[in-house]
């Protein structure tokens, strides 16, 4: 059976969500609000695998002095533990938007709408009707798939840095324990997450 000891509680509707909090060194600390399928066999991923996707974006976040914790978290029905469509996608978002918190909604199993047979790790998507971005990350994920789109949250496209977790590409070097932003991409993100703040897409958990 599927385990979220460190989530039973928010499942159930007992309390707010618990987990570690930004640390307060950073300048920033911004919630995410995660939304997660469940079917007859409980949450599709556990609090060790919500941990280590929290500790990796944490991780790579860093340089841009920028840090997240967990806000608050959601079910969502049977239907969203395999996303196949585009149109699977938009109704995940709908009715679940209402705060500026960051979405993040976790499913089994989400297929690429752009290659069919392909299975994804995760994608940022975004409304129709005003363009608000939100992710969604696959229980099949790697670790720091979670920081990689966070990083298309603050506006970064994939890249070709070697070093770059947004690199798709396969290769050998570096070792994939350490990849994380490139120093360009990190001078990319600064006004972007300025504009975001500037404008109140997100808020930050201080204020």
């Amino acid at each position: 059976m599927r385990r979220a000891a460190l989530l039973l509680l928010v499942l159930c509707g007992a309390g707010p969500a618990q987990g570690p909090a930004c640390d307060p060194e950073r300048a920033h600390c911004f919630g995410l609000q995660l939304h997660i399928a469940s079917d007859d066999h409980g949450p599709v991923v556990s609090d060790d695998w919500i941990a280590a996707q929290l500790a990796a974006a944490n991780r790579h976040f860093e340089r841009l002095d920028v840090g997240f914790e967990i806000a608050g978290v959601d079910t969502l029905p049977a239907s969203a533990v395999h996303v196949e469509t585009r149109t699977d996608r938009d109704d995940l978002a709908t009715d679940r938007l209402g705060n500026k918190l960051i979405h993040v909604f976790l499913v089994g199993q989400l297929d690429d709408v752009d290659d069919e047979g392909r299975i994804a790790y995760g994608v940022t998507w975004h409304t129709r009707h005003d363009d608000r971005k939100y992710v969604i990350v696959s229980s099949q994920a790697l670790p720091r798939t979670l920081a990689h789109e966070l990083g298309h949250f603050f506006g970064l496209p994939h890249s070709s840095y070697a070093v770059s977790i947004m690199n798709k590409a396969d290769r050998k070097e570096p070792p994939p324990d350490q990849r994380t932003f490139a120093d360009e991409e990190i001078a990319a993100m600064r006004p972007v997450l300025k504009r975001l703040l500037r404008d109140r897409v997100i808020v930050e958990m201080r204020d």
